[in-house]
């Protein structure tokens, strides 16, 4: 129910659209409820098959406009370093957000059905009303199973691992992170600590991800004029995405550090 008020409070806030921060508190609370189904799936099996569908459809409702505002937030940030071709990174950015403005209007629309509604109402009436279907399945061992995954996962990755391979690492250790969170309620601080560095996997991961994309609809976007500042940015995100390509065998060496304290 947590997630759940987490999502209400930050409606009006997405609603109004001044400050980014409210849609991505939106789209956490989302995630994460999506991700502790997930991770509960084998101790009360289906009882939330049917939430979590809907929650996949307001995520991806929300999920193109959450990407703008951090490709634009990013892009303005980048501006002081791409003299003198400022001006053309702007019009990058003004293409950009006439963009977000058609995306958010679909987003509003979608807030104003009453599929959203019945989504809250959802929430309410099915988390109060669980029921453990397998109390012999252990919340330890399911954190064990996720990162297994992720260790799978990751060293399944070569040396020039495809981007999307790469961001596939980066959902098992969200995946990951959720189940220890989960096993932390009762197995205490080892799981937090265990949670975070999965955390920070994430983030590495996550820059890499947020470089390709930045990439893709700089490309896609860019209009004549403002070719030399693509190219810049461009250049820019590359080294971005192999600054996260060598800082991820460290952090996933600090979920093994973690993990062994965790499990042992």
């Amino acid at each position: 129910m947590r997630q759940r008020k987490a999502i209400e409070r930050s409606e009006p806030g997405v609603r109004d659209g001044a400050d980014p921060e409210d849609l991505h508190r939106f789209r956490v609370a989302i995630r994460r409820s999506r991700a502790m189904i997930r991770a509960s799936r084998p101790l009360v099996r289906d009882q939330l098959a049917g939430l979590d569908r809907e929650l996949r459809w307001l995520a991806g409702v929300t999920s193109p406009v959450r990407d703008l505002d951090v490709l634009i937030g990013h892009l303005r940030d980048l501006e002081p370093e791409l003299a003198p071709d400022r001006a053309g990174a702007q019009s990058i950015v003004a293409a950009l957000e006439l963009e977000r403005l058609q995306r958010r209007d679909a987003l509003l629309l979608s807030l104003d059905t009453l599929r959203y509604r019945e989504l809250l109402a959802r929430f309410a009436e099915v988390v109060p009303t669980l029921q453990v279907a397998a109390p012999d399945v252990s919340l330890e061992h399911l954190a064990r199973k996720e990162l297994d995954r992720l260790s799978d996962s990751y060293a399944a990755l070569g040396p020039n691992a495809p981007d999307d391979d790469v961001h596939a690492v980066r959902i098992r250790a969200k995946h990951a992170r959720y189940a220890a969170e989960l096993a932390a309620s009762t197995r205490g601080e080892r799981f937090e600590e265990l949670a975070d560095a999965l955390a920070d996997v994430q983030d590495v991961i996550g820059s890499h991800q947020d470089a390709v994309v930045a990439e893709e609809r700089v490309r896609a976007v860019a209009p004549e004029e403002a070719q030399l500042a693509a190219g810049r940015i461009i250049e820019l995100e590359r080294g971005r995405r192999l600054k996260a390509r060598a800082d991820l065998p460290g952090a996933m060496k600090q979920v093994e550090r973690r993990a062994a304290a965790a499990f042992r």
